[in-house]
């Protein structure tokens, strides 16, 4: 996979790359959960969620918070809620 990887590098895109939607592309980067902590770090979904959403990805957190303020739908590159911490930036 990685071989195959290195061969697409060239159609992808740079500065900044960016990703398909619908495609969790890992190497972009993914939120981790543990089991004591089910938040999201806004900063760091921020991080592959502009690379994913780009202008849109601030939209999108608000709508989860909305929708799903306790971050029940996720997975490794999902959409965080707002929190307390995400406000103090």
């Amino acid at each position: 996979m990685r071989r195959f990887y290195a061969y697409m590098a060239t159609y992808a895109s740079k500065s900044p790359r960016q990703a398909y939607a619908n495609y969790r592309d890992l190497d972009l980067g993914m939120t981790l959960h543990s089991r004591n902590n089910n938040s999201t770090s806004y900063e760091q979904a921020r991080v592959w969620g502009m690379k994913y959403f780009t202008n849109n990805f601030d939209r999108l957190v608000r709508v989860k918070t909305m929708v799903d303020p306790t971050n029940f739908f996720r997975n490794e590159q999902s959409i965080p809620p707002y929190v307390a911490s995400a406000y103090s930036s």
